[in-house]
Order: C-alpha cells, then sequence, then structure tokens
C-alpha cells in the first residue's frame, strides 16, 4: 500500500484526496456486484453503441441490476400510467401519426463523481445484527487454551444505511424521468447504502398519502400500502422523496402525514429537482425556511436543531422538519455533513405542518393576464423557449429537445418545466392515459395566447420552428405540407387536429410576410372561411397614412465664411421642410408611459468646499400608482466602467479590488429610494409570495423613503408591483448601481473628492478627505431634500438610505461578472449587498466604491431601497 501510494503521489503528481479518491473508487469496484463496467457507467461519459441505444427508453426496474442495452424497447414508466406508446405511424385519440424522432439521451444527472464524493460521510460500516463470520484467531486461541472447540462468531460489517427512493407520482414528474433513471442508478452503484428500493408516493381517493412499491407501469395497479412500512426499527433507513413540489397535494398537506412518519421515525430528505430559484413557484414558497443542525450521527428528523431567521428556534409538534436538498455536490454534502453528525454543519430545509390546508382558489386569468404572469416571474430562456413553441401545432418532449437543440442550446430541463407548467400548456389528453412521457403532446389553452408568444418572436424563428416541426413530425418539407392543407381530399389525413393544424400554419406564414402572406390568405378562405383579398394586408406594425399628421419646424444651417478676419455672424436660411410623423389617439401627456424628456440641477463640491451647480437633462417615464402616486423611473444609458476604487483612494477597502471593466446594458432606475406612500399602496395590492407590513418604518413621512426592511420584503415589493403594472421590477444588480451612482465619474462621490452635509445626509460629526465637520440629523430625510441629483438624474445616491442590491456578498471581485449582472452563490441565506451608505454611517462608507452586506432578513431604520426596470413595454 505504501509503495502504491508512493507511485501515484511521485509520478502521477496527484493530491492527497486524489488518492484517497482513487481508493475509494476501487473499494466500490471490488465491492460492487457488477464489477468495473457498473461503476464506469456511473462517472465516466457513454460509449458511441450505449449512446446509440439510449436513443430507445428505458424502464426503471426494481431490481438491483442495471439494465441491458439489448433489452426490448419498452415505455419509460410512470405511476398511474396505464397505455402503450403508439407506433410511428398510429394515430392518438386527437393527434396524427408522426415519424419517430431519434435524439441522443445524454445523461440528466452531470457531475456524478462529484457527487459521489459528496455521499462520503454516509460510507460507514456498522456490526450487522443477522450475519455473522467466524473469527478464526479468537477461536483457535480459545480451542488452545480450553480444548473446547467452540467457534466465535462476531457480527459482519455492513453499510450503515439502507435507502428507501420515494418519488412523487404527480403528472409534472413527467419530464425528469431521465434524472430519476440516472439518480436511481448512481445510488444503487455507489456502495454506499446496505439496499436501495422504489417506491411511488401517490394519494388515495380520500385524499392521504400511499406508497406503492416500485416507479413503473405495474406499481400504478399494484395495492397501496401505508407510509409505515418504510418504518425501519433500527433507525437505519434514509428516505429521499423526490418531487418538484408542484402538484396540487403539496399545496394543501395531502402528503404532509407520510412526510410526519418518516420524519418522526427515520431520516428524512426532500429531494427537490428544480433549482433553488424556481422553489418560491412551488408549494415551498409558503413554508418556513430553516437551517438543520444533527449533534449525532443518524439523528431523526424531528431530534435535528432548527436556527430561523438567525436565532435558534424551539421546535414544535406541529412541525414537520424536512432538510432540502438538490443534486449538486455542495448541497448534498452539507447535508451528508448534518447527517453524519457533523455539528457545525447545517443543511436547509423546510418547516411543513402538520394538518392539511384547505385547497387554493385557483385564479381565472385572461390570455393576456396568463402570459403576462408567465413573463413577470419566468427567467428570458422560458420565455424565448415559450414564444418558439408557439410555432407547433403539438408539442410534446422530444419536439421541446427538437427546439432547445435549434434554437436553444443554453437551455435545459428546468426551462421545459418553466414552459410546461406555467398554465400557458395543457395536454391534449390525461397523461395517465401515456405508457411513455415522450408520447403525451400537449397544445396552447387558446389562439389568443398564441397570437401573443408569436407576436413577441421574430417571424424568422417560428418559420424555422414550424418547418422542423413539420419535417420531424410528418416527414414533409413545409411547402409539401402547405400543397397538402390546400387539398380538400387529404384534410381527413390529419383527424381532429387538421383545424388546429391549418390554424398555427396560418399564422406563422402571415408572420413572414412576402409570398407567403398570400398563400396563408388562402389557407384561410379553404379553413377559416375569410374572405380571401387580393392586395397584401397590412401589417400591425405597418404605419396607416389614416394615423398620419404634419409636423412643421425650421432649421438652421452655418453658412461658410467669405472674409478672412475672424468668424462673421451666424446666419440663418430658413427651409420649409414637411415632416411625417405617426400621431397616436390624443392622450393626457402627463400621465402616459412614453418617455419624457426632464430638467435638474447637477452639483459639484469645488475648492473651498463650494459647491457649483448647473443643469443637467435626461429621459424618464412616470408610473403612475392609484391616481395620485407616481413612480420616476430614470432611463440610464448602457456603457462601460471601471468598477471598484483604485489603491490610493482614501479609507478605501480590499473588498472593492480589484478593479475591472464592466459593461453595463442600458436599463431604468427609480430617480429616488422607494417612499412610504409608494409602499402603503403596493404593500396593499394581493401577495405574491409573502406578506408585507403596510407602515414598517421608524421615521414616519409619506416622502421619507421606507426603512425597516428586509431583502425579502423589497423583493416582494417589486413582485407586486410587477403584477400590478405587467412591467417587470426588480433590484439593481450591484454593477448596475455603482454605474448609476458614478454616472461617468471616478471620483469617490458623483459631486467630487469629498462630501459635505450640504448635499448627502450621513454622520456628519465625522469627516472624509479633510471635508469640515457637518450636521448629524440622526434619521432620514425627505427624497429630493438637497435638490440636486448626479449626472443621469438619480437622487440621493450618497447616504440617506442604504439600498439592496440582487447580488450575494463576496469578499472582493475576484472571479466577479463582467456583464453587469447579479453575481449571485449557492446558499439561500447569504447575505445580500448594501451600497451607498446612509444617515447613520461614516461618509467614506457613502462612497460610489463602498460595499456592505447583511442578512437578508435583516430589518433596519437605515436600510431602504429603490427599484430598477427594463425598457418599458408599450401598453
Amino acid at each position: 500500500m505504501e509503495r502504491l501510494i508512493e507511485i501515484l503521489g511521485d509520478k502521477l503528481d496527484l493530491t492527497a484526496e486524489e488518492i484517497a479518491d482513487i481508493l475509494w473508487l476501487g473499494l466500490l469496484k471490488w465491492q460492487s456486484p457488477s464489477g468495473a463496467a457498473t461503476l464506469a457507467t456511473a462517472v465516466t461519459p457513454i460509449s458511441e453503441e450505449e449512446q446509440s441505444s439510449r436513443e430507445q427508453p428505458m424502464v426503471i426496474e426494481d431490481d438491483q441490476s442495471a439494465p441491458e442495452p439489448s433489452r426490448p424497447t419498452e415505455a419509460l414508466p410512470m405511476a398511474g400510467l396505464q397505455a402503450q406508446r403508439p407506433s410511428p405511424r398510429e394515430s392518438t385519440s386527437e393527434g396524427i401519426g408522426g415519424l419517430p424522432i431519434a435524439l441522443p439521451d445524454a445523461p440528466a444527472l452531470r457531475g456524478t463523481l462529484a457527487l459521489l464524493r459528496a455521499l462520503k460521510p454516509l460510507l460507514r460500516k456498522v456490526p450487522s445484527v443477522q450475519e455473522t463470520r467466524l473469527d478464526e484467531a479468537i477461536t483457535a486461541e480459545r480451542i488452545a487454551e480450553t480444548d473446547l472447540w467452540v467457534p466465535e462468531l462476531q457480527p459482519e460489517l455492513e453499510p450503515w444505511l439502507d435507502l428507501a427512493l420515494v418519488v412523487d407520482a404527480s403528472p409534472s414528474m413527467l419530464i425528469w424521468q431521465r434524472s430519476l433513471r440516472d439518480v436511481q442508478r448512481l445510488l444503487r452503484q455507489c456502495g454506499a447504502f446496505r439496499d436501495v428500493r422504489v417506491w411511488s408516493l401517490d394519494v388515495n381517493e380520500d385524499g392521504t398519502a400511499c406508497l406503492r412499491p416500485g416507479y413503473s407501469i405495474m406499481a400504478a395497479q399494484a395495492t397501496p400500502c401505508s407510509p409505515r412500512q418504510l418504518i425501519d426499527p433500527n433507525g437505519r433507513r434514509l428516505v429521499w422523496v423526490m418531487s418538484d413540489c408542484i402538484d396540487d397535494r403539496w399545496r394543501t398537506g395531502a402528503v404532509n402525514s407520510a412526510l410526519a412518519v418518516w420524519a418522526q421515525c427515520g431520516i428524512l430528505a426532500l429531494v427537490q429537482v428544480l433549482p433553488e430559484w424556481l422553489w418560491d413557484r412551488t408549494a415551498l414558497q409558503s413554508v418556513p425556511k430553516v437551517r438543520f443542525y444533527g449533534l449525532e450521527p443518524g439523528a431523526t428528523n424531528q431530534t435535528l436543531r432548527v436556527k430561523r431567521r438567525d436565532r435558534w428556534r424551539r421546535s414544535s409538534d406541529t412541525d414537520i422538519k424536512v432538510p432540502v436538498l438538490t443534486l449538486e455536490a455542495p448541497v448534498a454534502e452539507r447535508w451528508s455533513q448534518m447527517v453524519a453528525g457533523k455539528g457545525s454543519v447545517g443543511a436547509a430545509g423546510v418547516l411543513f405542518a402538520r394538518s392539511p390546508q384547505p385547497p387554493l382558489n385557483s385564479m381565472s386569468l385572461s390570455s393576456q393576464e396568463r402570459v403576462k404572469q408567465f413573463h413577470i416571474f419566468s427567467s428570458p430562456i422560458a420565455r424565448r423557449l415559450a414564444g418558439l413553441l408557439s410555432a407547433c401545432p403539438i408539442v410534446s418532449l422530444p419536439i421541446i429537445r427538437m427546439v432547445q437543440d435549434a434554437m436553444l442550446s443554453d437551455s435545459d430541463q428546468v426551462h421545459m418545466a418553466e414552459v410546461l407548467w406555467s398554465g400557458l400548456f395543457q395536454p391534449i389528453a390525461p397523461v395517465e392515459n401515456f405508457a411513455n412521457p415522450d408520447s403525451v403532446e400537449y397544445r396552447l389553452q387558446d389562439s389568443e395566447t398564441r397570437q401573443i408568444l408569436l407576436g413577441e418572436t421574430p417571424p424568422a424563428d417560428t418559420f424555422q420552428i414550424l418547418s422542423r416541426w413539420v419535417n420531424q413530425r410528418l416527414g414533409k418539407t413545409l411547402d409539401e405540407f402547405v400543397a397538402i392543407l390546400q387539398d380538400p381530399q387529404q384534410r381527413e389525413d390529419f383527424g381532429n387536429q387538421a383545424q388546429a393544424f391549418a390554424g398555427v400554419t396560418i399564422d406563422v406564414l402571415r408572420r413572414q410576410g412576402g409570398k407567403y402572406t398570400r398563400i396563408a390568405e388562402r389557407l384561410a378562405a379553404r379553413w377559416l372561411d375569410e374572405p380571401q383579398t387580393e392586395s397584401e394586408p397590412q401589417r400591425k406594425d405597418e404605419w396607416s397614412l389614416e394615423n398620419l399628421a404634419i409636423l412643421e419646424f425650421e432649421t438652421a444651417q452655418l453658412i461658410e465664411a467669405t472674409s478672412d478676419s475672424g468668424f462673421p455672424p451666424l446666419q440663418t436660411q430658413d427651409v420649409e421642410v414637411v415632416t411625417i410623423v405617426f400621431e397616436d389617439e390624443p392622450k393626457d401627456s402627463s400621465r402616459s408611459n412614453d418617455l419624457q424628456l426632464f430638467e435638474f440641477e447637477i452639483a459639484t463640491l469645488g475648492s473651498g468646499w463650494s459647491i457649483r451647480k448647473r443643469k443637467g437633462q435626461s429621459y424618464r417615464w412616470v408610473e403612475w400608482l392609484g391616481n395620485t402616486l407616481q413612480l420616476e423611473m430614470v432611463a440610464i444609458p448602457s456603457g462601460q466602467f471601471v468598477m471598484g476604487s483604485p489603491e490610493d483612494e482614501s479609507e478605501r477597502s480590499t473588498a472593492e479590488s480589484p478593479q475591472r471593466e464592466v459593461a453595463v446594458s442600458s436599463f431604468f432606475m427609480g430617480r429616488y429610494p422607494v417612499t412610504q406612500s409608494l409602499w402603503r399602496f403596493v404593500a396593499g395590492l394581493p401577495s405574491v409570495y409573502r406578506g408585507l407590513e403596510p407602515d414598517p418604518s421608524e421615521f414616519k413621512g409619506d416622502n421619507r423613503p421606507v426603512e425597516q426592511v428586509s431583502w425579502f420584503d423589497a423583493v416582494e415589493f417589486c413582485d407586486r408591483l410587477s403584477a400590478y403594472t405587467g412591467k417587470f421590477y426588480r433590484l439593481p444588480t450591484e454593477a448596475e448601481w455603482e454605474y448609476a451612482c458614478r454616472a461617468g465619474t471616478t471620483t469617490p462621490f458623483h459631486f467630487g473628492e469629498t462630501i459635505t452635509t450640504d448635499l448627502a445626509n450621513y454622520y456628519g460629526t465625522s469627516t472624509y478627505n479633510n471635508s469640515p465637520k457637518g450636521e448629524y440629523r440622526r434619521k432620514t430625510t425627505p427624497i429630493d431634500h438637497f435638490g440636486i441629483a448626479n449626472a443621469f438624474g438619480l437622487c440621493d445616491m450618497h447616504g440617506n438610505i442604504s439600498e439592496w442590491c440582487q447580488d450575494h456578498w463576496h469578499n472582493n471581485y475576484e472571479g466577479a461578472l463582467a456583464d453587469g449582472s447579479a453575481w449571485l452563490a449557492d446558499d439561500e441565506n447569504a447575505r445580500r449587498i448594501l451600497r451607498g451608505g446612509s444617515w447613520f454611517t461614516y461618509p467614506r462608507n457613502c462612497r460610489s466604491a463602498f460595499r456592505n452586506y447583511s442578512p437578508p432578513d435583516l430589518r433596519r431604520n437605515d436600510i431602504g431601497f429603490r427599484v430598477a426596470s427594463i425598457v418599458p413595454m408599450t401598453q
């Protein structure tokens, strides 16, 4: 062994950790019944032969062996599913047959080696209560001493825990079948568990939770059993519940009875397949988020210590303690160490209530409201994917993967889940009627939803997607498909979906323009009974002469000088110019969302502490809230700037290093911090994710900044404001904040090298860079109290109130992003960035580059925020 370690360390230049991993994996290989082949499958890329075989669906089995590549094609199972997958040319109830789509089935679970390392704290041996072995040494010694031939038996060592993998059988888990398959394979091959068994978590007709053995087609027909069947009297069973927590069974608490049983008697963890930033769109949104600590190995969930809001919380009989982890190595490692009894390591989790909650009343939304809600709460990639899928008459998982591969290579299963469970799409038939998730077909809720999504997607992209859909689904070119649609005798080939196929094709072709618009007219006359016109119809984005007005104005021209004696007086020459401009319906410009030019005063602090002021101009739009309240949003142009402070800046911090150039895209930012009057209005709007205190501030005043609001409160404010206005509001990123604060300056403050209490509200009895002492006001001041702004038109950027930003705290700028986006960490409880200083802080903390941080749930009377937004949407 020493010789092996010497060779690995010296000749292969490996670290001690890498050597330990090699020996550990070698041990697993020796212990695994399937030998090296199965282990290599878990940690190495698949071969071309296996890649080819993976194009066929696989079955998640309940035995200990992995599926054989030569196994006949079977349907990928889902609890509650019955029918077999239709053949390529076989029609479903409403759909039509299509060509099979052979897409590479790459592993859904990535980073398996890192995940194996994360589970190492659970890889321990304990004496078995059933298996024994002969201790030859002690037996021989006893025979020699007593001449009695009595064998000495010792308990065999075996893995510490066995694992029950409980998979949520709700329809929304359809798209995660590949991930479930890879997780099951990894857990069985890693050697960390004594036994791995798979179960389905379902709900009986009376609304109580039940289990079914396995996760296959046959499992749906098995007799349900009680969750208590998973209880191990020795406390050596680990229960992993895999779910996305989207189904109503999680919102109403129907599964909570099962969670309570497992948490009381064993080790339970919820494996959330969605990333943490999407948890607030699931049932986890309404449950308390905590951190758990275990003081001994294998402690049951209900004996774990709970830390919430930076203080220890006494456990309650009404709480079900459930750690939540994702299949990411850092999260899994923290949870593993907590289970192994490392008391200093905490694992994130939630507290479920024991008593079920009444079902939520679903809100009826119009098509426009549904799309608007999706735009507000979804990622940009998901919004793009939904627009592309609107060009497909029927959507299935293979179709979505085809669209992702063709147009969105950076998208993954998470974005697929965002789109399918957004409320925009619905299954054509109940998913229980399909034996294979790939055979489940979806369509948009209505044609109006499709029109909205198509209108937001470039016509060239929708045309390309429709062409690909026709080729993949029907095995024809788009021209051949259009020819078929124009032949009445071939309509029957499309079954009940013929009208939908034709309608989507017409919509896409009309937006493409040119000859395709005329083709769309002919198809509409045949399929939609629309009258065919000879001329090409006017597009919605073209100008109409009926809405044009004539605008007259004067121009000036500089005449070339005719003498050598200096510059002559400027001369003007009148030219009559007629310009056609678009004139919309008359409206009150003061209440318009259009950009408006406004003036403000910019202050510069000169020598002798003199304040010089000059006029500045910028663009803004005004968001009206109610009849009198207005939120002013100032246009911040795109540009590049050097973020951080130079080494010679007085009283700087190393957290502001190293300086780097950052490119920021154009956006809009609140002219002032959010006031208490604006806060009260938004706090009175319907809740999105959490409640808001309507009057949290200590220093009262409608025009004073709101304070004593946490980062979570600020995010909820933005969510409510977005839902109310239809525009996307958010907190600024840290890079956006500093870029907007500097407004093109490189000095410590946007008004110069130092600061004075005549320009900002801070701890005025302290000085910066030899500035004079000033007034310490001991409270916030009303917005625009000083009547000055920076060159962008923003007020109160230095002092008065510290402002929350999106970013998580990092100790410096090493590895920071350079595109102006938010720099986030994996920990949901990570400290958040504060910028700008406050009435309570020293002047050095009000500098443009100064960085501060606080826990996201902290509320203090000198912490507030201002909002940011993208370019305003046209209503």
